[in-house]
């Protein structure tokens, strides 16, 4: 049953991404002087109930969705999760000469990283990951690397455990021992280089300081301090040679220290722009952006998963303020901005990348993880060249003074701007909040049609809702009576979007109170049009309606349809259609139902649906009808449910051929087994 219900739960991954894992390997032949990124040869399986072992993984390996991701190619980002992430793949040595090898997740906050070798010779298990002390890893360095001995002609089947609190980034390569060491050589130039011109130029603005007492050069070494600091927490230097075991700070460091720039940077720009002469009204919100990065640390230390993602936005809205400041002062001609603008950009956009590729929004490569440190050193420069310029800024400023009137006028036709941002920010915050509005609704909407796994597993049940925009006008639910009864319950409201959404609320509200009297379909009808008729008669609304009650006691059907399309039961290659017995909810007080039954034997089929099934118009205003949705139900009797519901949208697109669906869409499969 364990396994069973991890099937279900990745039923809908499953589908969306529509791939099932390939056996790919690896042919390290083609293993030269460049890695080999394994991301795009590997498969992944998401155990979300972290209780998985490998040898659980092992003994049930082919009942589990290890599905490929078409579009990774350098690296998965899975982003914030609390998912254990399973990959496998294989590596083939065709050579008649053993290969050395490192694997290499370049990566370096990953809590979790244990890698598996299976081979002929068994099993081998390396653990690694922020959590394992770095003496004890296979191999010191920023990164996570495994060096691995292929023997000549041999096949190996590697499979990686990768769980962390951070965003999870998996860069997975595969190099040849001799050219990674090479690489790894040129890395620690290229850090060395970086690190040493940061050293140079804090060296070098705090002897200026100590001369001229200008605090811009003490605040100017604090922000390249800090962010050196960040860039080597970001990238694995500092846990490679600043703290060599500690988990903790692998989790939370670079966030904090993220956030300590931020602040730095801010106290930094109201002084390098004197932004409370400047910008006035806008230098109180300098303090409160100051506020908010010195509390959200200790709230993302205290409750990490909860704070985590807040933190990082902060980030960003944070870098998207100073640069908004960056660019106001700009327009105000100041010199020095121009410098702080050009310089804070480069970083504003690698912090930009970051955080999207950490929200899993953008993949994951060597740019992405790299572009802060790029970022930061071209920061870095400008800001030099903004301090050396600073005199000449203040020159300008004395020359400005004698352009009063035309400096006036600028500023009106600003505050002009400012109160357009502002009506238009309004705005925004309205249109954001109906979005969040709509949004909550899907999913109070989602919630309510749910259906019980247990009851799917149990009808042989598959269901398809699509509503044509956020929110929809139809409404099904499944039950299961007594013993081995069921009833089932559809309904459709007219017109669809927020008003047809509503309405399903109300048909909630009413059917769940009767929804299990032990009465046949056609009572339980009247009675729920004489409660809609006594609540909701004033709405003007109308909907069909159908109840089944599916009995495998006695291999029989009961029903009662209010006005509702005709439902379609299969038997022996023949359609019979469930047609209404009545007329529709909300017409007439006291209206009656006839109840009909139909035999449903073992291997008959039964779909029920609404009417956006087949009401789908082409771009001729032709209607694709229900004679087409028979007849395509009999063509495809031999699929399996899935099968036919995934025939059936193909055929409704096809037909629309581009053009948008104006109903929205419910159809459930039942299949007697």
């Amino acid at each position: 049953m364990k396994i069973q219900k991890l099937l279900f739960i990745y039923l809908m991954l499953i589908v969306s991404f529509g791939l099932y894992a390939n056996d790919t390997s690896v042919d390290l032949k083609f293993l030269q002087d460049k890695p080999i990124y394994l991301a795009k040869y590997m498969s992944v399986f998401e155990d979300p109930t972290q209780k998985l072992e490998f040898q659980d993984i092992k003994s049930n390996e082919s009942n589990l969705p290890f599905l490929q991701i078409p579009k990774t190619k350098e690296a998965f980002n899975f982003s914030y999760s609390n998912s254990n992430f399973w990959l496998k793949t294989k590596i083939f040595n065709p050579l008649d000469r053993e290969i050395q090898t490192s694997l290499v997740v370049a990566y370096p906050r990953i809590k979790t990283l244990d890698l598996y070798l299976e081979s002929k010779d068994g099993v081998k298990i390396i653990q690694s990951g922020y959590l394992v002390p770095s003496v004890n890893r296979p191999y010191q360095s920023r990164f996570f690397v495994f060096p691995i001995e292929f023997s000549k002609n041999s096949e190996v089947t590697i499979y990686f455990k990768v769980n962390s609190p951070n965003a999870i980034n998996l860069p997975i390569q595969i190099w040849n021992q001799k050219s990674y060491d090479r690489h790894e050589i040129d890395d620690h130039v290229l850090q060395a280089i970086y690190f040493g011109i940061t050293l140079a130029m804090i060296v070098f603005n705090l002897f200026v300081y100590l001369i001229h007492k200008d605090i811009s050069y003490l605040l100017y070494v604090l922000v390249v301090l800090s962010s050196a600091i960040a860039i080597a927490t970001h990238n694995g230097i500092a846990s490679e040679y600043l703290w060599d075991n500690s988990p903790w700070l692998d989790q939370y460091s670079v966030n904090i220290i993220i956030s300590i720039v931020l602040i730095i940077f801010l106290i930094f720009m109201r002084t390098l722009l004197q932004t409370k002469k400047v910008l006035p009204q806008l230098d109180v919100w300098n303090w409160g952006f100051i506020l908010v990065q010195c509390l959200l640390p200790i709230f993302y230390i205290l409750s990490f998963e909860t704070f985590i993602k807040w933190l990082v936005l902060s980030h960003t809205i944070t870098s998207l303020w100073i640069l908004v400041i960056g660019i106001l002062c700009s327009m105000k001609r100041q010199r020095i901005a121009y410098f702080f603008l050009l310089a804070f950009a480069f970083l504003f956009l690698a912090l930009i990348i970051s955080t999207l590729r950490a929200l899993g929004i953008i993949p994951t490569n060597v740019f992405t993880i790299e572009g802060p440190q790029y970022g930061s050193a071209a920061e870095m420069m400008l800001l030099a060249f903004a301090l050396a310029d600073r005199y000449n800024f203040i020159i300008q400023e004395k020359e400005a003074a004698e352009n009063l009137v035309k400096l006036n006028l600028e500023k009106s036709n600003l505050e002009l701007e400012e109160k357009v941002k502002e009506r238009t920010f309004k705005l925004n915050q309205t249109l954001t909040v109906m979005r969040r509005d709509l949004f909550v609704a899907k999913k109070i909407q989602e919630n309510s049609i749910s259906v019980d796994p247990k009851l799917e597993e149990a009808l042989h049940f598959v269901y398809k809702y699509l509503p044509v925009s956020e929110v929809g006008g139809d409404f099904f639910d499944i039950i299961q009576l007594k013993d081995f009864n069921y009833r089932i319950f559809i309904a459709d409201a007219t017109g669809h979007g927020v008003h047809a959404a509503m309405i399903t609320m109300a048909i909630k509200g009413i059917y769940d109170p009767i929804k299990e009297f032990d009465l046949p379909p056609n009572k339980i009808m009247e009675i729920f049009n004489e409660e809609f008729m006594d609540n909701f008669v004033s709405l003007n609304s109308l909907l069909t309606a159908m109840i089944i009650d599916i009995h495998f006691d006695t291999k029989m059907i009961q029903f009662a349809s209010a006005g509702h399309p005709s439902a379609v039961l299969l038997q022996n290659h023949t359609l019979q259609l469930l047609s209404k017995t009545g007329r529709m909810i909300g017409l007439k007080k006291q209206t009656h139902y006839e109840k009909v039954e139909i035999s449903f034997q073992s291997g008959d089929r039964l779909f029920v649906f609404t009417d956006g099934v087949y009401e789908a118009f082409n771009q001729k205003d032709e209607e694709f009808g229900e004679d087409k949705l028979y007849q395509l139900f009999i063509d495809t009797i031999h699929l399996s449910l899935s099968e036919v519901e995934e025939d059936l949208l193909k055929a409704l697109q096809k037909f629309q051929n581009g053009q948008d669906r104006q109903d929205d869409l419910t159809i459930l499969g039942f299949d007697l087994k």
